[in-house]
């Protein structure tokens, strides 16, 4: 199983590097079509990841330890940046820290970069609720009662985005009836350098959707490219296998960023400055997991460990 999922840790890791440069405010306002771009995919993607990744065959005891171990760090940190709001200039910040605004914050809003966690929750949720309550029922069935409860979450509440749960529900789709995560990723240059000119152009433009499979077909080249280069297989290898801490600690890092950004006035580009940022962002936030887990206080998340 830890072979077939190295594409995915290649996905994943490169993905968290565009998680982290999208919150790189400097660099976002120097190219804002790079930030509509990276819209199209990356967290697209990542959904899709975790929707495969999900195990709703766990019992139930196992399957909620899943959820407290993402539901606690949810939590902390979006109180946190709640917290953060009533002092410091942060999108989306509250003006009142009180019972409705925190209810209100933590279960239809969310701030910060975390409303992903809630909808990994949300999801979850339901995919190992329907497919328990539907047990007896065939896997096309229950696929498609998941489908209409995600789908009526998302037109009649405002928990959860259409797209948000129309991605997760693809990844479902692919651990449930292709097995194989690598089949929808194809390893041909026909792929990815339409991908890259999506990229690089910004004049060129495309769906979601078409954007996302050349997004993928990418990693999987990627991951054929540097297989054999051994240090960079292994750190894209570790970066993919623990992409939780950096998604949930990068905010500090990114926020930071904008106190060295003097320093790098030489480079009107911002390109070194982003780089130093994500460098940061990534050696930092693996560095407060670590602590943490010497010191468990990885406890504090629900887990023994929280690096993999």
């Amino acid at each position: 199983m830890k072979d077939k999922n190295v594409t995915i840790d290649y996905s994943r890791a490169v993905l968290i590097l565009w998680v982290v440069l999208v919150h790189i405010v400097n660099f976002t306002s120097l190219y804002p079509i790079y930030k509509e771009k990276f819209a199209l995919f990356v967290m697209q993607a990542f959904l899709l990841v975790t929707g495969y990744l999900v195990n709703a065959n766990k019992p139930l005891k196992a399957f909620c330890l899943y959820l407290l171990r993402i539901a606690l760090p949810y939590t902390i940190m979006v109180c946190g940046f709640m917290i953060g709001s009533l002092y410091l200039p942060v999108n989306d910040g509250i003006e009142h820290f009180d019972v409705p605004t925190v209810c209100r914050v933590l279960f239809v809003t969310s701030i910060g970069p975390y409303w992903f966690l809630r909808v990994m929750l949300l999801c979850g949720v339901c995919y190992y609720g329907v497919f328990r309550l539907f047990a007896r029922q065939t896997l096309v069935v229950r696929y498609l009662i998941l489908g209409c409860v995600l789908l009526s979450l998302s037109l009649y509440t405002p928990l959860i985005a259409l797209g948000h749960a129309a991605y997760y529900y693809m990844g479902v789709g692919v651990r449930l009836f292709l097995k194989d995560f690598n089949r929808i990723c194809l390893r041909t240059h026909l792929t990815w350098i339409p991908f890259l000119l999506i990229m690089l152009c910004p004049w060129l433009h495309t769906s979601e959707l078409c954007t996302l499979a050349l997004c993928l077909c990418f990693f999987s080249m990627v991951h054929m490219c540097t297989e054999r280069r051994t240090l960079l297989h292994r750190g894209l290898s570790y970066m993919g296998r623990n992409t939780l801490p950096i998604y949930i600690f990068h905010p500090i890092f990114t926020m930071a960023g904008k106190f060295i950004l003097p320093a790098f006035q030489f480079d009107g580009t911002g390109i070194l400055h982003a780089l130093t940022v994500m460098f940061l962002s990534v050696v930092g936030s693996l560095g407060i997991a670590y602590f943490m887990d010497k010191t468990y206080l990885s406890y504090v998340f629900g887990k023994r460990y929280i690096l993999r």
